[in-house]
C-alpha cells in the first residue's frame, strides 16, 4: 500500500486539493504546513513552488465564493506559509535536519528583538491585543496578571514570550511532521538525519546562560524573553533524547507515549509543572556534557 506521502505526489492535484482543505479545516493547519515541507524536500523546487500557487489560488477563489475578502486570505496565507516555505528550503539545502532547528531558533530570537525595537509601547499593544481578542479575553489573563502579581511591563514580557515559544513551536511541529512525511517515501529514511540526534550545541547553550544573567541582573525584560525562549528551546533537545532512547531500545513506545501524554497534562495541571522544565534542564546539559555521545562511545 503505498504511503501518503507517495499519494501526495504521485498527482499535482492531490497536493493541491490536500493542502486547501487542510487549510480550510480548523485545527489541520500543521498538516498543510507539513505537505508544503514534503513537496520542497521532495520535488524541483519551482514545481514545488508552483503547486503551492495553486493551492493558495484555489483558497482564493474559495474565499471569494464566500464573502471573505481576497486579500485577508493571501496576507493569512503569506504568514503561515512562507516562514514554513524558507524552514524547507534551508532542510532541502543544507541536508540537515539539526542546521535547519537552529536556525529556525535564530529567526525567532531576531523576531521578538524585533518586536521590542519596533513596538514603543509593549504593554499598550498587549492590552489592545486582549481586548480585541475573543479567545485571549476567554483566558482572562487579567485575573491572572493579578494573582501573580506581575507588573505591567513584566505581564508584557510574558505575552511575548509565550507568543514566540508558540510560534516556534509550531513551526518545529510543522517541519519534523513534514520530514516524517518525507521519510515514508523510498529510500528517504534519514536522509537529512535523525530527530533522535538533535543537538542545538554549547553555542546556544551559552547564550542562554548570558542572557539568563545578563536579564534577570539588569532587570530587562527584552532579555529576559530571550533567555526564556532558549530554555524553552532546550525542551526540544531533551525530547530528542527520549527520541533516542527509544530508537536504541533502552525504553518501548509506550513509555514514549507516556512522555508527551505528560507532557500535555503538565500544561493544565499545576501539580506536574515542573516536568518541562526538567526535560529542558536535561536538553540544556546535554548540550554541554553530549550523553549520547559518551554511551555511543562506551557501547
Amino acid at each position: 500500500m503505498p504511503s501518503v506521502a507517495a499519494w501526495l505526489l504521485a498527482r499535482p492535484y492531490n497536493a493541491v486539493f490536500a493542502i486547501a482543505i487542510t487549510t480550510l479545516m480548523p485545527g489541520l493547519a500543521t498538516v498543510s504546513g507539513a505537505i508544503l515541507v514534503l513537496l520542497v524536500a521532495q520535488q524541483d523546487i519551482r514545481k514545488a513552488l508552483l503547486t503551492v500557487a495553486l493551492a493558495g489560488l484555489l483558497l482564493i477563489v474559495v474565499a471569494v465564493l464566500s464573502g471573505t475578502s481576497p486579500v485577508r486570505v493571501i496576507v493569512g496565507l503569506g504568514l503561515s506559509w512562507l516562514p514554513v516555505l524558507g524552514l524547507a528550503w534551508v532542510l532541502r539545502s543544507t541536508r540537515s535536519l539539526t542546521l535547519t532547528l537552529q536556525l529556525s531558533v535564530l529567526l525567532v530570537l531576531i523576531g521578538t528583538c524585533t518586536f521590542f525595537v519596533f513596538v514603543s509601547d509593549p504593554v499598550g499593544f498587549w492590552q489592545e491585543a486582549i481586548a480585541s481578542t475573543p479567545l485571549l479575553q476567554e483566558l482572562r489573563l487579567s485575573e491572572w496578571q493579578a494573582a501573580v502579581g506581575a507588573s505591567a511591563e513584566q505581564f508584557s514580557g510574558m505575552m511575548t514570550t509565550i507568543s514566540a515559544i508558540g510560534v516556534w513551536f509550531g513551526l518545529i511541529v510543522v517541519v519534523l511532521l513534514g520530514y516524517w512525511l518525507f521519510q515514508q517515501l523510498p529510500d528517504k529514511s534519514q536522509v537529512f538525519g535523525r530527530f533522535s540526534d538533535l543537538n542545538f550545541g554549547r553555542v546556544v547553550a551559552l547564550l542562554l546562560a548570558i542572557t539568563s544573567v545578563a536579564g534577570f541582573a539588569f532587570n530587562v525584560i527584552w532579555i529576559q524573553s530571550i533567555a526564556f525562549i532558549l530554555f524553552a528551546v532546550f525542551w526540544v533537545q531533551g525530547a530528542a533524547m527520549m527520541h533516542w532512547l527509544r530508537a536504541t531500545g533502552v525504553i518501548p513506545v509506550i513509555v514514549l507515549s507516556a512522555f508527551y501524554i505528560l507532557m500535555i497534562m503538565s500544561l493544565v495541571i499545576v501539580d506536574l509543572g515542573y516536568i518541562f522544565p526538567a526535560v529542558a534542564v536535561i536538553g540544556y546539559t546535554d548540550a554541554w556534557f553530549r550523553y549520547r555521545d559518551r554511551v555511543t562511545k562506551q557501547q
